[in-house]
């Protein structure tokens, strides 16, 4: 019974999970119930840890999607940056020109105000990686040039890579043509900052080999040169021009000729261009010897379709020694020939626009008015009737008149055809006007001459007036100070008669002697002084100088002291005889 009891004392443990289970299984009782799922133990384990694993992985999600909403503010809500929302705006082809370009306006703005964190991210997510696309875009290219421009060396760099080793296939792209152009412009003005970038560039560039020939006379491929003749420094740019001036009117192996070529004409007008930057002698004596082979061949030029803008260029921004050189010793020789021509009268139509007086007034009497039969011919042409009314423009008014009237000769023969009728009616017109502008520039000075005279003669008689109105202001003045003066010196006079009375007669008879004396003495000087003064003042005929009248009056005074002194010195030494 012990054993039993102390058996029965001890507590049952429920060390197994199973046990612990079943006790709480409604599936071990008598029940008739059919079984559940948690009948079978293995079952109940295994769903257990599975709700379990599931309370997690829920867990899991949801505090991922609270990170991903907390990440994707920056993105998505209305609160994140403008420059990440227009780099998210729709650039899809369906979209109209005017919606594609605000877009990327807005791009370029939006870069512009960004902080290097927005432009850091734009360019990680948005650019890095798609940068030979975005080149070959018409809108996303100018997004490039400007990250070019103000972005961070660095992304600089990187685009300038890219392009670089696709620069084959994107130097003949309009677009990616203009961010390598610009590229070019920013490396040359701090070319430490992209030291590689820009001299695999600048090889490039000076290669000259089948690839970078046809570029040359490439419609977009030529830019890029263009652009290095404007941007490159001395040394680069002698060894280009050195290249280009095997090209330009010289002959060699590959018969390649730029000067008459659609877009090798561009190279050559840009030389011309550059020509007055240029400081290096070695440089600039190259660029002079392309510019005077040209002029040697305009006879040439002038008359070719593309080549002829060569010579036009020569005359709007060449330098004075060439155009008088051009204008001097082959343009007026050629005039009449050359505005006979589709092309060449367009460079006569220039020639006389931007020559010198002389050369213009040389021409119209040695080759356009020296016979009838020339300037009939002239006159009559369907392309150099356009010359010959840009030379009335310029003439005088001595040759506009001779112009007239052998126009009118050859009108009242007879002489004139459909393009002689538009030259008379021009030159008429043009007179008539001119005529017109004189006299309404003649009328128009006139009154404004008139109108000045009246201004002028305004001004003198109110300057007049105020010098009137300051000369009497200071003619009171003096006027009162004079009257102060002179009753100050009465007085002291009357003080000095009352004094002396007590002396005896013979003193008081030397003392009027001596002041009378003196007296006269000053009344000399003061004739001497005043009167030069006194008949220059007048408010109409005469002024008066009132300060040399004051500085008198004080001699006067200082006078009348001393002799009071001396007087009394006198009479104390009388004084002291007596005694």
């Amino acid at each position: 019974m012990l054993n039993k009891n102390v058996s029965n004392q001890i507590p049952i443990e429920l060390n197994s999970d199973q046990d612990e289970f079943h006790q709480c299984n409604p599936s071990k009782s008598d029940s008739t119930a059919t079984p559940g799922i948690f009948d079978n133990s293995n079952t109940s384990k295994i769903l257990c840890s599975q709700l379990f694993e599931d309370h997690l992985n829920q867990d899991d999600d949801e505090f991922d999607s609270l990170n991903q909403q907390l990440k994707d503010v920056l993105l998505t809500d209305n609160y994140r940056p403008s420059l990440i929302q227009a780099f998210s705006a729709d650039m899809s082809s369906y979209l109209s020109h005017e919606k594609l370009t605000k877009n990327s306006r807005k791009m370029q703005q939006e870069y512009e105000q960004a902080n290097n964190t927005e432009r850091g991210f734009v360019f990680n997510t948005y650019i890095k990686n798609n940068i030979v696309i975005l080149c070959l875009d018409k809108y996303m290219h100018y997004i490039l040039e400007k990250i070019i421009e103000i972005g961070p060396s660095s992304y600089r760099n990187i685009i300038l890579d890219q392009i670089f080793h696709s620069i084959k296939k994107l130097i003949s792209d309009l677009h990616a043509c203009k961010v390598m152009q610009k590229g070019l412009e920013i490396m040359s003005l701090s070319p430490q900052e992209s030291i590689s970038q820009y001299q695999n560039y600048i090889e490039f560039i000076l290669e000259d080999s089948d690839f970078t020939r046809k570029l040359y006379t490439d419609k977009i491929g030529n830019q890029i040169y263009t652009k290095s003749l404007e941007v490159f420094e001395e040394k680069n740019l002698e060894s280009l021009l050195q290249i280009f001036d095997k090209y330009i009117l010289n002959h060699n192996q590959f018969s390649l000729e730029l000067s008459t070529d659609q877009y090798g004409c561009l190279i050559v007008n840009k030389i011309i261009d550059i020509y007055p930057k240029l400081l290096d002698p070695k440089t600039k004596s190259t660029a002079n010897e392309i510019i005077m082979r040209t002029i040697r061949n305009s006879s040439c030029l002038i008359r070719r379709q593309y080549a002829n803008y060569i010579i036009q260029q020569l005359l709007e921004k060449g330098q004075e020694n060439h155009k008088r050189v051009l204008l001097d010793n082959y343009l007026i020789k050629d005039f009449v020939s050359m505005s006979l021509d589709k092309y060449g009268s367009n460079v006569a139509e220039k020639a006389i626009v931007y020559a010198y007086p002389q050369w213009r007034q040389k021409l119209w009497e040695e080759e356009v008015s020296v016979s009838e039969c020339s300037f009939r011919k002239l006159v009559n042409d369907q392309f150099a009737n356009y010359p010959i009314q840009r030379l009335y423009e310029n003439l005088t008014i001595e040759y506009r008149n001779e112009f007239i009237a052998l126009l009118n000769r050859l009108h009242d023969s007879h002489f004139l055809n459909h393009h002689g009728q538009i030259v008379l009616k021009f030159a008429l017109s043009n007179y008539n006007v001119k005529r017109f502008a004189q006299k309404v520039n003649q009328i128009e000075n006139s009154k404004t001459t008139k109108l000045q005279e009246k201004n002028k003669q305004i001004q003198q008689v109110f300057e007049k007036q105020q010098k009137i109105q300051q000369n009497q202001y200071q003619y009171q003045q003096y006027l009162q100070q004079y009257q102060m003066m002179a009753l100050q010196h009465q007085v002291l006079q009357q003080y000095q008669l009352n004094y002396y009375q007590s002396p005896t007669e013979l003193q008081q008879q030397q003392y009027q002697a001596m002041l009378l004396q003196q007296n006269m003495i000053m009344y000399q000087q003061q004739q001497q002084i005043i009167s030069p003064q006194f008949q220059q003042f007048s408010l109409n005929q005469e002024q008066f100088s009132f300060s040399q009248q004051y500085q008198l009056q004080d001699q006067m005074n200082q006078q009348a002291l001393n002799n009071y002194q001396q007087f009394q010195c006198f009479n104390k030494g009388n004084q002291y005889q007596q005694e």
